[in-house]
């Protein structure tokens, strides 16, 4: 597995991924858009020459916010997320951005399995942040060390 920039070419993996993997894709529209934004930070994980997982990222010096992270349903449980997140944390320190954060539903225990185990911190709680079901939205933060070194906390409280 290679994890790498992003590339408009990858899009129709994508958007088969999104269909496959989530309750509620993003529109070809809104990936574009997330493609083409001047703040946005994406990966790609290639397996073979097949996109098997992504993560999109907006930045704000400083700060960095995890957007969407997605894997392939056949590509889940092999790191895919893991080797994603791991290699973001190196490109948004080189960035300069010394925080990332990002929001969970609160059921997605396997979410906030992958997260505590690379270093995510539960802070907060948005109540009744997401529709469809109606949940509220867990608030987690890392650090981002500046040389690239690792710094790992369990999510409590939750």
């Amino acid at each position: 597995m290679t994890v790498r920039p992003l590339r408009l070419e990858d899009l129709p993996w994508i958007e088969r991924i999104e269909r496959q993997g989530m309750p509620s894709p993003w529109s070809e529209a809104a990936l574009r858009e997330e493609i083409g934004a001047a703040n946005g930070f994406a990966l790609v994980a290639a397996c073979g020459e097949t996109v098997c997982g992504y993560a999109f990222f907006r930045t704000i010096l400083p700060e960095s916010e995890l957007l969407h992270l997605v894997v392939a349903p056949e590509w889940r449980r092999r790191r895919v997320a893991t080797a994603l997140l791991d290699q973001a944390v190196t490109g948004l320190a080189a960035q300069g951005c010394t925080v990332c954060f990002l929001e969970v539903r609160a059921s997605n225990v396997v979410a906030l399995r992958l997260y505590a185990r690379t270093g995510f911190v539960w802070t907060g709680t948005r109540k009744h942040y997401y529709s469809q079901p109606v949940e509220d939205a867990l608030l987690l933060t890392r650090d981002i060390p500046p040389a690239g070194g690792k710094h790992h906390e369990d999510i409590a409280g939750y």
